[in-house]
């Protein structure tokens, strides 16, 4: 309540005594006297199209949609003939395909009714998504299966053509059980010919139905279409899958994009890889451009290491559906959301502790904000008393899935601190670019993420290095400090190990002369089974290592997201933690917080950088605060 009282009055001194208008950071060299005292709350940009809504967008709104059964394995639909067709990879690539190629018969002006591929699992996501498109006056004309939608005749209604078939051209024909690689090679065929994915299973079945074979992927590689279509689809965003699977091809297919596998087998890196491809694609993408999607059993950085040194930025979005449709115009729909930030004025400068704060990884991952982000992590019940800071895909999500980002918004906790992760997508920051006009793609970057970060009030930048220390990743963080004067600070991680600065610090100043701190995670909560890494483990591990650390009046621990520990109360057993335990995220942050000391306490992450400013610069700090109410 006291907090509450205290923005209060600063709000009515604000009316009455200041304009209260949005404004620039002021300069170290501007006189106090001379300073316009704002509140601090104010201090973001008005929400602005600056150039900087940077990944492909579906521009032409249908009248209505049909929503498609898109599961592996329904069965229970007899009117559709054998129910073993609606089962399978063969019958979800055959849906993507035709949702993809419907929603781009919309965006071409061939066709007012659009293709939505129904969440079975009931998300919130998803929900208020289709919301969204209710919200924008397309309705939903009913739910059909794509075997139906493919094959049925449909009369109009209301002077809107429902029927899709005629939409097609042919189909592209598939064997996914004798060779993986034919639906990546389909799904790029289906985008150049026009034409849906039907397997060598189901295809006696429309060619009853009067559909021709455009084209036969059954026998190509990844490298044969390649070869074949790479004149014949777009450079300007890359959609990565592995084999056997069927997600994100109706976003490539809408967007005319080619489909690349790193492995030639599912989860399989010594069946043989794609390497050679993949290298070649990266060099004739359109600088900058944005890659969709993730490969399965591989070292993650052998991938996005490639991608990041050319100066790409990747989107994790795998197991992602609708994109074409949670973005429908996500240019012209975005709100002023913004994030809940502490009023540096309000902290108390006289505690004496040891203050750690709680970061939690994985936060680029789309994908996973569209899934159970909010209701496993972001809603934990933990999560408010250990003020925990949530690195969020905000840059990227605004844009596939502005619903979504609205919702994370509306439901942040006043003590939680939200994190733009990790510039824009996941790269590396100390190589971005480095084979491909780094100042240039660094500065391009850097300038996008601050105006999504400024206009949503988002002060706390995530990013990910190599190397947190060495001089190019400090040429990274110098490139974001330049271009966003309302940075209060960042929080970096190494990969890896997260925790490889150890919980250093390093001064940069912005382009008004304040030193900005780059945080380095000094220790990770980290389930390795029987064994913990010198900087990684189970929470009483880490307390352990924390209370014999005498530089540690300032930590982030870092949380990996996907790591369970088991509850043992007090207990001192470094690895018993690890063993049959279901807390995650905030929980296990709580479980450490439990074994440390009374001499240590728990702030959020914006808190924590604040008072790092103040401790290492207490006359800089204090000459930018009375700038502000």
């Amino acid at each position: 309540m006291k907090d509450y009282m205290i923005n209060g009055i600063a709000l009515v001194m604000c009316a009455l005594f200041l304009s209260c208008s949005k404004y620039k950071s002021p300069d170290i060299n501007q006189g106090i006297d001379d300073a316009v005292p704002q509140l601090y709350e104010d201090l973001y940009d008005p929400l602005k199209d600056n150039g900087q809504y940077n990944l492909p967008e579906m521009t032409i709104k249908p009248k209505r949609y049909w929503s498609v059964v898109e599961v592996l394995n329904v069965g229970s639909r007899n009117n559709i003939g054998e129910s073993n067709e609606i089962r399978g990879l063969q019958y979800h690539l055959l849906a993507q395909s035709l949702a993809g190629l419907t929603n781009r018969a919309v965006q071409q002006g061939k066709s007012q009714i659009a293709v939505w591929l129904h969440d079975h699992a009931g998300r919130e996501s998803y929900a208020l998504s289709k919301q969204a498109l209710g919200d924008m006056g397309i309705s939903e004309q009913g739910m059909q299966s794509a075997i139906e939608l493919a094959r049925n005749d449909y009369g109009p209604s209301d002077g809107i053509k429902l029927q899709i078939k005629d939409l097609f051209d042919g189909y592209v024909l598939t064997d996914v059980t004798n060779n993986p690689e034919s639906n990546i090679v389909a799904s790029v065929a289906s985008s150049v010919y026009n034409a849906l994915i039907v397997d060598i299973r189901d295809k006696a079945k429309y060619d009853a139905a009067g559909y021709k074979m455009k084209y036969d992927a059954r026998n190509k590689s990844t490298a044969d279409a390649w070869k074949e279509f790479k004149t014949k689809v777009s450079n300007k965003a890359l959609v990565v899958m592995p084999v056997q699977t069927g997600e994100l091809r109706d976003f490539a297919i809408t967007n005319n994009l080619f489909v690349v596998n790193i492995n030639k087998r599912k989860e399989n890196a010594s069946a043989g890889q794609n390497l050679q491809v993949f290298e070649e694609i990266l060099s004739w993408l359109v600088p900058g451009a944005p890659i969709y999607g993730w490969e399965q059993g591989i070292d993650e950085s052998v991938f996005v290491n490639r991608a990041s040194a050319k100066g790409h930025v990747w989107v994790p979005s795998d197991w992602t559906y609708n994109i074409p449709l949670t973005s429908l115009a996500y240019s012209q729909r975005q709100t002023s959301a913004l994030a809940k930030v502490v009023n540096p004025q309000f902290i108390d400068w006289k505690k004496d502790k040891k203050f750690v704060s709680y970061y939690l990884s994985d936060g680029d991952n789309v994908q996973w904000m569209m899934n159970d982000f909010i209701s496993d992590y972001y809603q934990n019940g933990d999560a408010a008393g250990m003020k925990m800071g949530f690195g969020i895909a905000a840059s990227n999500l605004l844009q596939m899935a502005p619903s979504q980002f609205n919702n994370i918004f509306s439901k942040q906790h006043r003590d939680y601190t939200l994190i733009e992760a990790l510039g824009g997508g996941y790269q590396y920051v100390d190589n971005f670019g480095i084979e491909e006009s780094r100042t240039i793609r660094l500065t391009n970057l850097a300038k996008d993420v601050a105006q999504h970060m400024r206009q949503h009030r988002i002060k706390v930048l995530g990013l990910m290095a190599k190397d947190v220390k060495s001089a190019a990743a400090k040429e990274g963080y110098q490139a974001f400090i330049d271009a966003n004067e309302q940075l209060e600070g960042l929080v970096v991680l190494q990969y890896s190990p997260y925790a490889g600065g150890k919980g250093d610090i390093i001064w940069l100043k912005n382009k008004q002369g304040y030193e900005i701190p780059v945080i380095s995670i000094r220790y990770s909560l980290w389930n390795f089974g029987n064994v913990n890494h010198e900087r990684e483990g189970t929470p009483a591990y880490i307390s352990q290592k924390l209370a014999v650390d005498t530089d540690n009046k300032f930590s982030v621990i870092g949380v990996h997201a996907w790591s369970r520990f088991k509850d043992i109360g007090k207990g001192t057993d470094p690895l018993a933690e690890n063993n049959d335990g279901d807390n995650n995220g905030a929980s296990a942050a709580k479980l450490m917080s439990n074994h440390l000391g009374p001499d240590f306490e728990t702030v959020n992450v914006q808190e924590l950088i604040w008072r790092i400013r103040m401790n290492h610069s207490k006359e800089q700090t204090d000459r930018y605060l009375k700038t502000y109410y």
